[in-house]
């Protein structure tokens, strides 16, 4: 796939409107949308503890992760295109980089409270 730069003047087809390359907005809406999720996470320990478990589930060895998850499907709790986001987030290493962009963001927030105590 050929890349355009936004500062470009070629052809204008992945441009929008205001000539910022379309490309870059997917990119920016979909870091946006994880940004928004890590925040769900952080709202609510359940949802942390979720991911959580889901990146310990992918450091374990193949056999185990597979056995582990094979056993997830069968138990019904989640439809087949849950299951199949749940798989690819273990086996594809996204788990353990949600979780810890979750744990960058509650850093974050936590650096702003002990500022704002300070202040």
């Amino acid at each position: 796939m050929e890349r355009h730069s936004p500062f470009s003047g070629s052809d204008g087809a992945n441009h929008s409107k205001g000539g910022i390359n379309t490309e870059i907005l997917d990119d920016l809406k979909r870091k946006q949308e994880l940004l928004a999720a890590a925040c769900r996470c952080l709202d609510d320990h359940k949802y942390y503890m979720f991911f959580d478990h889901l990146a310990a589930l992918s450091e374990e060895p193949e056999a185990k992760k597979e056995c582990l998850l094979d056993a997830l499907e069968t138990l019904g709790d989640y439809d087949e295109e849950e299951c199949a986001v749940i798989r690819r987030l273990v086996t594809q290493g996204g788990a353990v980089a949600f979780k810890e962009l979750v744990d960058m963001v509650r850093e974050i927030r936590v650096q702003r409270e002990i500022g704002v105590m300070l202040a």
